[in-house]
């Protein structure tokens, strides 16, 4: 069976420094449309495909680079959060100290520590030939506050949510190679990137994936499209303990979907895969600077 449809084993962490073609057609909600069509000629500025369809952001490259910002500091221990990023060329250079802007909360030993971090992703994302699994561990995004978002599995493989208690409030815990996000979580809290009303009134930008889609909450809004076949492997082996069937919730097998006006976007949900389960466009990533996460 293939490995987008049903998880298997990997046998190596995907390396952050990549640059290969990924991530076509996906499931559901995938059809070329007119409004497609109209909103991809509409503004050369826009982001836009060439393959299936006209998949844009609805985002410039601008646009993307005023979207990094801080809430400032929120923890008098720990250095103060800094994110910065740059448009030029439609690319975006995203540098960042990976500290988290609300107050954290220790749920793994020891506190987030500051590690500079780099990230290029394209402002113009282009569908690839075929879908390709984000990395077993390591960063597939970053969030507009910095902080670089990670997927559903742990070091050994397992489920994220596996780790009963292992998460502040937002989403996120610490970890050998600093702060992290695994989910978009903001119920109940209003100290998070947005508040619990804010992504219940409509989806947020929450962050970008590495091949220059947005990555919007969606929690309260959609619902995932895989579902837990194999409960036995939860705790050690996520990928194939889950199972895409399209139609079965409002996303595609990457979690994401188009919206009338053809703009493409991830939408993190309460179920795995909580973010993305895959690229669907190119991805270009140089990182630089300390460890990479």
């Amino acid at each position: 069976m293939n490995r987008l449809l049903k998880h298997g084993k990997r046998g190596a962490y995907a390396l952050l420094c990549i640059a290969t073609a990924m991530a076509s057609a996906c499931s559901s909600d995938n059809s070329t449309t007119d409004a497609q069509t109209d909103a991809g000629n509409s503004d050369s500025s826009a982001s836009t495909d060439s393959v299936d369809g006209m998949l844009n952001t609805g985002l410039t490259c601008d646009d993307i680079a005023a979207a990094f910002v801080t809430k400032g500091s929120a923890n008098a221990d720990l250095p103060d959060p800094q994110v910065n990023a740059t448009c030029m060329d439609n690319t975006v250079t995203i540098t960042s100290n990976q500290i988290p802007d609300y107050p954290y909360i220790e749920t793994s030993p020891g506190s987030p520590r500051e590690f500079e971090l780099e990230y290029s992703i394209p402002a113009i994302p282009t569908v690839a030939d075929s879908l390709t699994d984000v990395p077993v561990v390591g960063a597939i995004g970053i969030a507009i506050n910095g902080i670089p978002i990670f997927g559903a599995a742990e070091g050994t493989g397992g489920d994220v949510l596996s780790l009963a208690g292992g998460f502040t409030e937002c989403g996120g815990h610490n970890g050998p190679t600093g702060y992290h996000y695994h989910t978009f979580d903001v119920t109940g809290s209003d100290v998070c990137l947005f508040s619990e009303a804010e992504a219940s009134a409509e989806p947020q930008l929450f962050g970008f994936a590495f091949d220059g889609y947005p990555i919007y909450s969606g929690n309260f809004q959609y619902t995932s499209s895989w579902y837990l076949s194999d409960a036995s492997l939860f705790a050690t082996d996520t990928f194939s303990a889950h199972t895409f069937v399209e139609g079965s919730g409002d996303l595609d097998q990457c979690n994401g979907r188009t919206d009338a006006n053809g703009n493409y976007a991830y939408y993190t949900t309460e179920g795995y895969p909580y973010t993305l389960a895959c690229y669907r466009g190119v991805v270009e990533i140089s990182t630089g600077g300390g460890p990479r996460p």
